[in-house]
């Protein structure tokens, strides 16, 4: 009976125990769940709003003022900086708003953390900011290009030349002369994804006005076809449309006109000067193009004026939220993460912050030395697209005439023997995507390849690949050549024999044999399943990487002994 008993109370005293173990741990979570909330600063919501948001929300009044003040003082009123309209409306105010919110406001939101998203939580404020400030951005820039002009009334059309700075003119009564209007049909392909491909189509008339010296009324048609149809197929659609454009231009009324709007710099404008060229009417004024509007000026500005105040505000209070949302970390934590200790090692050459641009370009200078052909080449470019953009190219998406105009070869330009272009040709690049795809692929090739060649048969590589590849363009497929894209792709056949006989070492030859494999994969696969056009692109490409191959196998027979010294000489 006495074991018994004690058996009893043994059991009772575990029972007890392991209530008071599992109270215990209850506790100390709660204790924790307390510590967790008291260890949270007081006022954590007055200190996110006056780090985070509060300076984001002065910052935004300040871009949108300071950067309206600017276009005002340099577009409008002193005209010192005549920017096509698309720049100062949507190219300059989306990269200004992804530098302020980058540069300025990245070490305030690093501080804040989402529950739901702790690893991407950076990217979620980059995003939303840029996007509340990108667009009352851009609205507002479109209201001032409309705000800032008055709709001047003039006695006749030859009044408006007394406004240079002007934009908007009403006129009593007009009389376009449809009967000697000029008409300019502009077409551009646009690729896209998956291989898809646009064929945009622009049907511009330039009609004179009776007793006028040489100003325009504007009249334009678009409109867009799948590029990847048969050649019989979009004939058919191209003619429908010209007919149909031109019985719209017939039945149009002028008599309703409200107001006129003269053209700035602007794609369209130059498609109008170059329509108007072709009229060979003698002046000695330049030509002016006038837009028909109708309605009333003051109804638009209201809308963007609704709307740019309405898009800052519901911008601001996403941002707000977002801000209250997350969690403020320690500052104190992240400083003694930071500050920890390192063990000292070797001393190794310290590479130039990033920050800092000028010791950036000094270390970039001195990291190529060894390069120096890839180096000049790439600058060369870059200095070549500046300037072309100052001679009137679109820095986005220019059309063909533009990117012929500023040195890209043609099959005409080669028959009237402007010969030079096949040179120009290789450093003019089709817009900023263009340019980069371009550079990187330069980049990639002379980025080893210069070492093993050197840098005097490097650069004749080039150009022999490069002059080869713009022949064979214009004479046999018919295309506007420009870039270095056929240079690049004789330079990596170049390198195939080099892989070939092994005058790279093994770790050289699987990484440019791998990049090859790849490139090789991708144009086969696209003339596959790629449509007519681009059919005719890949066959070009792999011709210059045939020719490439061929020139990189009379290299070797040639010239062996000194392409493996360089290559030992480098390590590669």
């Amino acid at each position: 009976m006495d074991d018994s008993n004690k058996r009893s109370q043994y059991r009772y005293k575990n029972k007890n125990r392991n209530r008071s173990r599992v109270g215990r741990q209850e506790r100390r979570k709660l204790a924790k769940r307390k510590e967790q909330k008291t260890q949270r600063p007081k006022g954590s919501i007055k200190l996110k709003l006056k780090q985070v948001f509060l300076p984001y929300l002065g910052l935004s009044i300040l871009t949108i003022l300071l950067f309206g003040a600017l276009r005002w003082v340099l577009d409008i009123y002193l005209n010192i900086l005549p920017l096509k309209e698309g720049y100062w409306n949507f190219g300059i105010p989306f990269l200004l708003s992804i530098f302020v919110v980058g540069i300025w406001m990245w070490p305030r939101y690093e501080l804040l953390t989402l529950k739901w998203a702790k690893r991407s939580s950076s990217s979620y404020f980059f995003i939303t900011m840029v996007l509340a400030l990108v667009i009352p951005l851009l609205i507002s820039q479109n209201y001032l290009s409309k705000a800032a002009y008055d709709v001047i009334e003039v006695d006749s059309l030859n009044d408006i030349r007394h406004y240079p700075k002007q934009k908007y003119f009403k006129v009593g009564s007009v009389e376009p002369l449809k009967s000697e209007s000029v008409s300019y049909v502009e077409t551009q392909v646009i690729s896209g994804r998956h291989f898809e491909s646009t064929l945009h189509i622009n049907y511009y008339t330039a009609t004179p006005f009776t007793a006028v010296d040489n100003i325009w009324l504007g009249s334009s048609y678009h409109t867009k076809y799948d590029n990847r149809e048969e050649q019989s197929i979009k004939d058919r659609q191209y003619s429908a449309f010209i007919n149909e454009s031109r019985h719209k231009y017939a039945a149009e009324d002028f008599s309703n006109i409200s107001y006129f709007r003269k053209l700035k710099s602007s794609n369209d404008r130059s498609a109008y000067l170059y329509t108007i060229s072709t009229a060979n009417k003698q002046s000695n004024l330049p030509p002016l193009v006038l837009m028909p509007e109708t309605g009333l000026l003051t109804d638009s500005l209201g809308r963007d004026f609704v709307w740019g105040f309405g898009s800052f505000f519901i911008g601001m209070v996403l941002c707000l939220l977002l801000v209250l949302a997350a969690d403020m970390d320690n500052q104190e934590k992240k400083s003694t993460r930071k500050r920890t200790p390192i063990k000292k090692q070797k001393p190794v050459k310290k590479r130039a912050p990033v920050s800092d641009v000028s010791k950036s370009l000094v270390a970039l200078f001195r990291s190529n030395k060894k390069r120096p052909a890839t180096l000049v080449l790439i600058l060369t470019c870059i200095g070549a697209f500046i300037l072309t953009v100052f001679m009137g190219m679109d820095i986005i998406a220019p059309l063909s005439r533009q990117v012929n105009s500023v040195g890209g070869l043609t099959m005409d330009a080669l028959q009237a023997g402007q010969y030079w272009r096949v040179v120009t040709s290789i450093f003019v690049h089709a817009g900023i995507m263009h340019l980069a795809m371009s550079l990187g692929m330069l980049f990639a090739t002379g980025y080893i390849l210069e070492k093993v060649l050197g840098p005097i048969r490097f650069a004749i590589a080039f150009f022999i690949c490069g002059i080869f590849a713009n022949v064979l363009g214009v004479l046999y497929f018919d295309m506007d050549m420009a870039g270095v894209w056929g240079a690049t792709f004789g330079l990596f056949g170049i390198a195939i024999p080099l892989v070939a006989f092994k005058i790279f070492n093994k770790k050289y030859r699987e990484i440019y044999g791998a990049t090859v494999a790849v490139i090789l994969t991708i144009l086969l696969s696209s003339m596959f399943f790629a449509f007519i056009n681009t059919l005719s692109y890949m066959v070009y490409y792999l011709l210059t990487l045939c020719v490439g191959m061929i020139f990189g196998v009379v290299m070797v027979m040639t010239q062996k002994q000194a392409l493996l010294r360089n290559a030992r000489r480098h390590n590669i």
